[in-house]
């Protein structure tokens, strides 16, 4: 059997066991797969980034595997995983957001020309506590703007308040600034040369201080991309690719203790 502390360490590889479902076993028919054989496969295609058909001798099949994998992201279990664990480990009080773009091929759903990057690929925008823990996720099409996850973060993360939020320049936007302040949420920005030269009274504050925390956020980009099946996507249907971001992310939550 391959050895799964090539991919990640045993202690992890054991919390994810208790984390996740235990395939149902019929009255009649053939056995099931015991769940960490089908992990173990699963964890070789987000890590190594292999073919289905090219993962090592685990335990099981190939095909189980994949079956197993495309059963837990139509039930939606990995997102449900990972939004308790997100619940219970971040502190959204000082936050940071920032994006990545997933190379892509020129798929029919959720990918675009990326001009920053210059590539097809798809979004992944990250909303991160003042530790670099991801509370929430969301996914665009490589042309969509950075600035529109923004009100998308708040509103799935409903009833936790985020007093200071820290961006990047490239989210400035007078309106979303406003419109953040009056959810009682400081948007604690770097000015660029020329932003904002006609607006009357004082300008907006900025806390270098508090700023400094934000490569946090740049880091968890790093830590997801290191998965090398995130960092191109390959998985036609998009429901698929989050699932193994949803997976990626839930070994980054409990890396934490």
């Amino acid at each position: 059997m391959y050895d799964v502390t090539k991919l990640i360490p045993q202690k992890q590889f054991d919390r994810l066991i208790a984390l996740l479902p235990t395939p149902y076993q019929k009255k009649e028919g053939r056995r099931r797969c015991i769940k960490e054989s089908l992990l173990n496969g699963i964890l070789q295609v987000l890590v190594n980034d292999v073919a289905w058909s090219k993962i090592a001798e685990c335990g099981s099949s190939y095909t189980s595997c994949w079956r197993y994998c495309k059963e837990l992201q139509r039930r939606g279990e990995l997102k449900l995983i990972y939004e308790a664990l997100a619940n219970a480990k971040t502190n959204i009080v000082e936050a940071a957001i920032d994006s990545t773009t997933a190379t892509s091929f020129r798929f029919k759903q959720m990918t675009g020309w990326d001009g920053k990057h210059k590539k097809i690929g798809t979004k992944i925008s990250l909303f991160t506590d003042k530790n670099g823990l991801p509370a929430d996720v969301d996914f665009g099409k490589g042309n969509r703007h950075d600035g529109s996850f923004v009100l998308n973060h708040i509103k799935k993360t409903t009833g936790r308040r985020t007093k200071v939020l820290n961006l990047d320049k490239i989210y400035v936007n007078l309106n979303l600034r406003r419109t953040m302040r009056n959810k009682g949420t400081k948007i604690n920005m770097e000015m660029r040369a020329g932003d904002y030269i006609r607006k009357r009274g004082p300008k907006f504050n900025f806390d270098k201080e508090k700023y400094k925390v934000r490569f946090l956020v740049e880091r968890t980009n790093g830590w997801l991309k290191s998965f090398r099946h995130i960092r191109i996507r390959r998985d036609y249907h998009p429901a698929m690719f989050k699932a193994f971001v949803y997976l990626a992310l839930i070994i980054v939550m409990i890396r934490q203790n």
